[in-house]
């Protein structure tokens, strides 16, 4: 029959043209569906690296948990010669909303008197006051902060969920569930080795 003949004549040409076509309405299918399972119940706290007018500070800082709250640590800084002035970097604070599933930037200043620090200080986090916090790295609800890492799936799978190269994106994830770190703006998303885990927010003091 002509209609047999002309398919199989022109097999590779019809699959050339409407495997993209399908590829792309399954990925726009995939992306509007919302993720499988319940959504994380707990605000999650956690870092990046701010080297925007960080160099030459007289402390280092780092954040801690005491008694389910979270304070910063300021340590008298006194570099060796020929350091690396950004080896010492101040920190931005953000929280993950489990309410909105969306990450705001809390305000994290240098202390006023940063120059009077001469040892080892500890003050409390203004932006978490009230919160109690928990270091385990995975939430009452199952969930921890993870990245995807490159594992070959398949074709399909690498164009649907490794799409623009987000295999390094970190995500709040509970088995096959995950929700990305976004701010839900245009701004990039936060990727593997720029967002460090803080705690938990599990109620309040």
């Amino acid at each position: 029959m002509p209609g047999k003949d002309f398919f199989r004549e022109n097999l590779v040409l019809i699959v050339g043209l409407t495997l993209p076509v399908l590829l792309m309405l399954g990925f726009l299918i995939a992306t509007t569906l919302p993720p499988l399972g319940d959504p994380p119940k707990y605000d999650l706290i956690f870092t990046t690296q701010d080297y925007r007018g960080s160099a030459n500070l007289p402390v280092t800082v780092q954040l801690i948990v005491r008694d389910g709250v979270l304070k910063a640590q300021y340590v008298k800084w006194e570099p060796a010669p020929n350091t690396y002035a950004f080896n010492n970097v101040w920190k931005k604070l953000y929280v993950y909303e489990a309410r909105t599933q969306r990450v705001r930037e809390l305000p994290f200043g240098l202390p006023a008197d940063i120059e009077k620090i001469s040892s080892v200080r500890e003050d409390v986090v203004e932006a978490t006051q009230g919160m109690r916090m928990d270091t385990t790295l995975k939430a009452p609800d199952g969930y921890e902060l993870a990245h995807e890492g490159y594992r070959y799936r398949g074709l399909v799978n690498e164009i649907f969920w490794n799409f623009n190269g987000s295999s390094n994106r970190m995500r709040l994830r509970k088995g096959a569930t995950s929700f990305p770190l976004s701010t839900g703006r245009s701004d990039p998303y936060f990727h593997y080795g720029d967002a460090a885990f803080v705690g938990w927010v599990v109620g309040t003091n």
